[in-house]
């Protein structure tokens, strides 16, 4: 079931450059399953090009790299080992901001006021 999922090191450059190996790779393995991109863009109700691009990593989307390894019955972080936010609970932008203050001031980079 994770045979597609050897990417990280293999197909994509970690230095941020994609290969178009991974998203032709992924385009495979979903149309094995069934499925297309624009299934699931019309079901996140984004386009092709959106899902493509998330799949390339050119774009991040946690919802949409969701869906693609739950189309692909794989875990997100196996089919995107290389993007770290698509590992842990899907975050709204006023929490990703709270955790970013939270982190610079345990840093000592920043003082929050009181």
């Amino acid at each position: 079931m994770y045979d597609i999922l050897i990417m990280y090191g293999t197909l994509f450059n970690p230095v941020g450059e994609y290969n178009t190996v991974d998203v032709d790779r992924i385009r495979e393995r979903l149309k094995a399953r069934g499925y297309t991109f624009t299934q699931i863009a019309n079901v996140l109700n984004v386009t092709p090009n959106h899902v493509s691009a998330v799949a390339r990593r050119t774009r991040k989307n946690h919802q949409v790299a969701i869906a693609i390894a739950t189309a692909l019955e794989a875990p997100v972080d196996r089919v995107f080992p290389d993007v770290p936010m698509y590992h842990g609970p899907i975050l709204t932008p006023e929490e990703r901001q709270q955790l970013l203050a939270r982190q610079l001031e345990e840093q000592g980079i920043i003082r929050r006021s009181a």
